[in-house]
């Protein structure tokens, strides 16, 4: 393990511009620090510095130390090269520390890595030139209006800007369905999830639902809601067992997510997309049959070609106008996301 290395005797080339707009952007996003902050680094490392190097495995071997100072000294003359703003800004780095903190589980080795003094407003500049605001994601949009409103309060600045961060609580849900309309639900709801904080995160399928409830719940301090299908009631007994206090499950009564819709905003998003088809009513959708099987039936027999959950989720979220399109399990849902803390 290298524990000792004399800082100024190492040689490196300037980290590009691009690259270090990238590796903000990759240590602010919404992911465990372990990962992040091994990975920028080492690739940092790995593709600039000349002398000595490292490979990847040495790097992960590092000592914490060694490797901030490595990665303090590459990213700090790097950000010289490009801008003004020479010299780190502690309440930027102030303000992710706590909020790390704050939201995840961190080993002391972890708490000590995360503690690294770079220059972030320098990378905000150069983010801003090569992009421009309404580019950037918005975990590094955050970083510009902290910066921008002289770090006033977090909270009312993502209430006021829809930022997300930080992010207070975890949306767990089963796929691609879920993560297109959830949001679009909240808004109408009156719940916006960039305003307040809430993340949502997709597994892929009620069966990774268990294995990402079970690594998420060790990695955050934060509250997860976790919402299943009814016909997840078996993921639900292995989650229940190992339930944080926090957290919450929400088994939909009956059926799937798709099941939960109101007919009136099914009815009107087929009529918009394919008037000049056909006409449906909402006695085309009253049957005792999953919704899915219907829309794919009803998809069928007029030729619309094959029924695509994902685009026909983005379609709904389009059509959204009145607030008799949130059907009641679907407010009681939100309700329970609203109320978690």
């Amino acid at each position: 393990m290298i524990k000792e290395l004399d800082i100024n005797k190492i040689k490196f080339l300037p980290i590009s511009q691009e690259n270090l707009v990238l590796s903000l952007d990759r240590l602010t996003r919404f992911k465990y620090p372990e990962k992040k902050y091994y990975r920028v680094f080492s690739d940092i490392l790995c593709r600039y510095l000349l002398y000595p190097k490292f490979s990847k495995n040495e790097i992960l071997q590092m000592s914490t130390d060694v490797l901030k100072k490595i990665a303090e000294r590459l990213w700090n003359e790097s950000v010289k090269e490009y801008v003004n703003d020479s010299e780190p800004d502690t309440q930027f780095n102030k303000i992710l520390l706590n909020e790390m903190f704050s939201t995840y589980n961190l080993s002391e080795s972890l708490k000590e890595l995360v503690d690294i003094k770079i220059n972030i407003n320098g990378v905000l500049t150069i983010a801003r030139n090569i992009c421009g605001y309404e580019q950037l994601p918005l975990n590094i949009k955050r970083l510009v209006m902290l910066k921008k409103h002289n770090f006033a309060d977090e909270i009312s600045l993502r209430e006021r800007y829809n930022l997300l961060f930080p992010i207070e609580k975890i949306v767990l849900c089963e796929g691609i369905t879920e993560e297109i309309l959830l949001p679009a639900f909240a808004k109408l709801y009156g719940y916006d999830f960039l305003k307040y904080g809430v993340k949502l995160v997709g597994a892929g399928g009620k069966n990774q639902v268990v294995k990402l409830y079970s690594k998420l719940r060790n990695e955050l301090k934060i509250p997860i809601f976790i919402l299943l299908d009814a016909d997840a009631a078996a993921a639900a007994d292995l989650i229940s067992p190992i339930l944080r206090d926090k957290d919450v499950i929400y088994l939909i009564k009956h059926g799937e997510f798709e099941d939960i819709f109101s007919l009136n905003l099914i009815k009107r998003t087929i009529n918009n997309r394919y008037k000049n088809i056909c006409e449906s009513s909402v006695a085309d959708f009253k049957q005792n049959l999953p919704m899915t099987r219907i829309l794919s039936e009803f998809f069928r027999i007029h030729e619309l070609g094959d029924f695509q959950k994902a685009e026909f989720a983005k379609e709904l979220a389009d059509n959204l106008k009145y607030k008799t399109d949130l059907t009641e399990e679907t407010e009681q849902i939100l309700l329970q996301i609203q109320t978690l803390h």
